[in-house]
């Protein structure tokens, strides 16, 4: 996937993230330990958030909640079924953030 499927519009330290127009969620850019630049998920306020190496990364899985959110909806799936399907669709970092 391209950086320009995506429109990135910044608000200082939060970058609201557009796929074909259709507002998907907020990123806000942040910095690792190291110094390394990096992105959370603007829904995600644990203290110690998941974060993604590049703002393409982070918008790829803004991309896939929105569309599991909108599969919910359509669907009417219970909170069980959308929890089991976004186990299934979760980021392969998601295993080092449980260990974490």
């Amino acid at each position: 996937m391209s950086d320009a499927a995506f429109t990135f519009k910044e608000r200082g330290e939060e970058i609201d993230v557009y796929w074909r127009g259709r507002l998907l969620g907020t990123i806000v850019r942040m910095t690792e330990g190291s110094g390394r630049r990096c992105y959370r998920l603007g829904a995600d306020t644990r203290k110690r958030p998941r974060t993604y190496r590049g703002r393409l990364r982070a918008a790829e899985v803004l991309r896939t909640i929105h569309s599991l959110k909108r599969q919910a909806e359509k669907s009417g799936w219970t909170l069980e079924e959308l929890i089991v399907r976004a186990w299934d669709a979760k980021p392969s970092t998601a295993g080092y953030a449980a260990r974490g």
